[in-house]
């Protein structure tokens, strides 16, 4: 997938989430290779007449059953290493 399509993609996937403001992809400075996370910046609070979802640690990629895992400031404790939430990867069964 290119860079076009991955901004699009992401722009699609989180809009029931909020207003967002700016999305981004890290890339290799050399190559330009896409490294596999990005950034959103998003405006959550929602506007007068608006519905938006709360924000969840697994984002549905463009309403499919594939997805990405986000991370916000002040998210409830999930695991590292299974994703689910509740616990940390110390406490994972």
């Amino acid at each position: 997938m290119d860079i076009p399509d991955l901004l699009h993609g992401m722009r699609q996937s989180l809009q029931p989430f909020g207003r967002i403001l700016d999305v981004g992809l890290c890339r290799e400075p050399k190559t330009q290779s896409y490294m596999g996370t990005g950034y959103a910046i998003m405006d959550i609070d929602p506007q007068q007449g608006q519905d938006i979802n709360p924000l969840t640690h697994l984002i549905p990629w463009m309403n499919t059953s594939d997805g990405f895992h986000a991370m916000w400031n002040d998210m409830p404790t999930w695991c590292r290493y299974c994703h689910e939430h509740g616990h940390d990867r110390n406490e994972c069964p």
